[in-house]
């Protein structure tokens, strides 16, 4: 019985290993349009999933069965995925340039999404973080988005929990980051296992699920559950992180990687450490693949590091913001508010410029905001 499971994990290695697509989805130089990503919900309490302009014109605008999460985006940025927030078991695959939903995919039984995933560097396959939560464990979906998204199978994520994943630049590498907490949808916001939980950051070869490192931090921060990633330059991986403990703990939130070095965890004044309330959000790099952001939206602020000398920036207020990603100009942020609004954020100066538009105005913007150019 073992040989025979070990035969079908090589079989499905060599399946993935074997469909390697040509770079149809390469992404275009020129005539490029920016556009922004994230769920919402509307005065009226219907869910959608929207893409708009720099200038705050919506460009895209599609209701949801549930409320939504996060994305994954296709190489070439005109295709995205929206995945529903745990315990929701639904994607819909969208086309940004024809602005409409192409169709809506689902986990198989015993699994659900839990809000994340990404595409591989050719386009052909997609890969999902889900929750096989009968075996509490963490396992990454794998669809052939060439093939109407049909399910080929999973891979372990090494972990329980698993949150956020991203594609390191070598197209084979996978970062994973298990936030260790274990859950069913029957008990959708409970969290089982808090005294024994155990984050990781795993690195997987995305080929056969092979596992090539796992990153924990002290025993005394088990539980700080790492949920969300951002990756910088040279595949650095930033660590965003919501703290399990005793309230009055002050912890640190906030983490850098680089495989094969021990993680570094970074510093702030303790002052906005504690502003932060133990919670973080969403991370993003600007452009420049340098400065880090980082959300914290129940302590109302965002928080900037250089991620290159590890240095705390600043620190500014954006009620409920969640959702940030990179503009074109280098330190910028786009950051939007779950009580509606989006605003242009400068990460050296704190200042900050809200985009004048009633779509943006009058939306909850929800957790995540990614950019893109079609």
């Amino acid at each position: 019985m073992r040989s025979t499971a070990i035969d079908r994990r090589g079989l499905f290695g060599s399946l993935l290993a074997g469909l390697v697509l040509p770079p149809v989805f390469a992404k275009a130089d020129t005539h490029s349009t920016r556009l922004y990503l994230s769920a919402r919900r509307t005065g009226e309490g219907a869910f959608r999933v929207s893409a708009f302009t720099p200038q705050g014109v919506s460009h895209l605008d599609v209701p949801l069965p549930g409320r939504g999460h996060s994305f994954a985006l296709r190489p070439d940025g005109a295709m995205a995925v929206h995945f529903a927030r745990r315990p929701g078991r639904f994607a819909k695959v969208l086309d940004l340039r024809d602005r409409r939903a192409l169709r809506e995919i689902s986990t198989p039984a015993g699994r659900h999404f839990y809000g994340h995933g990404v595409f591989a560097a050719e386009g052909g396959l997609l890969y999902a973080t889900e929750n096989d939560y009968e075996a509490e464990r963490g396992v990454v979906g794998v669809y052939d988005a060439s093939a109407g998204y049909q399910r080929l199978g999973e891979l372990s994520s090494h972990g329980i929990g698993p949150h956020d994943m991203r594609l390191l630049s070598d197209g084979v590498t996978l970062a994973v980051a298990n936030g260790g907490i274990a859950t069913r949808p029957d008990l959708p916001r409970l969290k089982l296992n808090l005294p024994t939980m155990a984050p990781s950051l795993v690195y997987l070869d995305r080929r056969d699920g092979r596992l090539l490192e796992e990153v924990r931090l002290a025993p005394e921060f088990h539980q700080l559950s790492i949920r969300h990633l951002a990756i910088g330059r040279g595949d650095q991986v930033a660590i965003a992180m919501q703290y399990e403990g005793p309230f009055s703990d002050t912890v640190p939130l906030v983490a850098l990687h680089r495989r094969g070095s021990k993680p570094l965890l970074l510093d702030a004044p303790k002052a906005v450490l504690r502003r932060m309330r133990q919670y973080c959000g969403s991370a993003a790099f600007d452009r420049s693949g340098r400065v880090l952001a980082i959300s914290a939206p129940r302590g109302n602020r965002l928080v900037f590091w250089d991620a290159e000398e590890g240095r705390f920036l600043s620190s500014v207020e954006l009620a409920d913001g969640c959702g940030i990603a990179p503009t074109e100009v280098p330190g910028q942020f786009l950051a939007s508010s779950g009580m509606g609004g989006v605003v242009a954020v400068d990460a050296a100066s704190g200042t900050q410029q809200r985009l004048g538009s009633d779509f943006l105005d009058a939306s909850q913007w929800d957790n995540h905001l990614l950019a893109t150019d079609i």
